[in-house]
């Protein structure tokens, strides 16, 4: 396959990863991947996430121009990828959901608290970006400013930004973003406490280095049984 075939399957898979995880953001949402030669990126398009297909990526520049022929819309919403992208070299995925817990905790002014040890992932790395209406809805400039160096932007009322290193890794942190938020409001309202700060910072080392890669192959591996046209569209 092609470099752009590939990065259009692991985005697919992604996606269809993600809904199957309860990330389903109906035709909004958006998951996107660095080229391969680092002049663009690679996006999903308008589509329910379960229905991606490698056919239906494509390709921008910089600037939000669609190299070569797309098959399907992509969203306006693209800028905030460029942005990330270009002042982030560590940043190699971006997802972006509107998931149903993730979307009941953005309306609120909480961050998500230490209740799980999958929440740990997220520890120290949630940034917060609010739309007044005063600017450009979702302005790319601004929201990577508010990210900073973190890896997970929550847009209040809104849905919530993940940037990763990989694909893979993009997409199951937005699987246990949505996990945590709804563990994180269940157990507030709760009354429930929050793991010791030592142990957080302890555990997030261990599920960054062996948890993240054994979710995506394992959902991968459910995947195969549950999604065979994606494999089979596949050369």
């Amino acid at each position: 396959m092609s470099d752009t075939a590939t990065i259009g399957f692991r985005l697919a898979a992604a996606r269809r990863i993600m809904y199957r995880n309860g990330c389903d953001s109906a035709v909004a949402g958006h998951l996107s991947a660095r080229a391969e030669n680092g002049e663009g990126f690679v996006m999903t398009p308008f589509e329910y996430f379960d229905e991606t297909l490698p056919s239906s990526v494509s390709v921008l520049d910089w600037d939000l121009r669609v190299l070569g022929s797309a098959s399907s819309e992509t969203s306006p919403a693209s800028s905030f990828h460029s942005s990330i992208y270009r002042r982030r070299d560590d940043v190699g995925a971006i997802a972006h959901i509107h998931s149903h817990w993730v979307s009941v905790l953005v309306s609120t002014d909480q961050y998500i608290g230490m209740y799980n040890v999958g929440a740990t992932l997220f520890h120290e790395e949630q940034a917060e970006y609010v739309d007044d209406g005063s600017v450009p809805s979702v302005d790319g400039e601004r929201m990577a400013d508010q990210l900073g160096d973190r890896s997970v932007l929550l847009m209040r009322n809104h849905g919530a930004l993940i940037a990763a290193d990989t694909i893979e890794h993009a997409a199951i942190l937005a699987v246990m973003l949505e996990q945590s938020a709804r563990y994180h409001l269940e157990c507030t309202a709760a009354g429930g406490r929050e793991i010791a700060d030592a142990e957080v910072r302890r555990v997030k080392g261990q599920y960054h280095k062996y948890f993240l890669d054994q979710m995506w192959t394992a959902n991968l591996r459910r995947l195969r049984r549950s999604d065979p046209e994606l494999f089979e569209s596949t050369p």
